[in-house]
């Protein structure tokens, strides 16, 4: 039994591999089925990524991998901020009346003005 090669499609080789791996592909142009695409769960409410995130929603979210800023390369993300469940533990306590530094008050103050919670509607 012979085994075929199959041969690129002319003019496929011609271009840089960099002129691939950096182009984003739509999901419903990608050949890889959905079967075989590396998925996670996003809780941007969650996620020190979120705020410059193009995938997140407001609920738990299916995304692909490749498109996670978790999973990117590190020359690729984007610099980690505070999530907002960070933000709302931080509100909780100085609500409480706990103590929080000048400087962690100036952050919270600075991300929330408009109070100490999210809102959530």
């Amino acid at each position: 039994m012979r085994m075929h090669k199959k041969t690129p499609t002319p003019g496929a080789l011609d271009k840089p591999l960099n002129d691939f791996v950096g182009s984003h592909v739509a999901p419903s142009e990608s050949r890889v089925s959905p079967l075989h695409r590396e998925i996670t769960t996003c809780y941007a409410y969650m996620c020190p990524y979120a705020y410059g995130c193009t995938e997140k929603t407001r609920r738990p979210a299916q995304v692909l991998m490749r498109r996670c800023m978790r999973y990117k390369p590190e020359e690729l993300r984007i610099r980690p901020g505070v999530s907002d469940h960070v933000l709302d533990l931080l509100a909780k306590k100085r609500s409480s009346g706990e103590d929080l530094s000048a400087k962690t008050a100036a952050i919270l103050d600075d991300l929330r003005p408009d109070g100490p919670l999210r809102k959530t509607a």
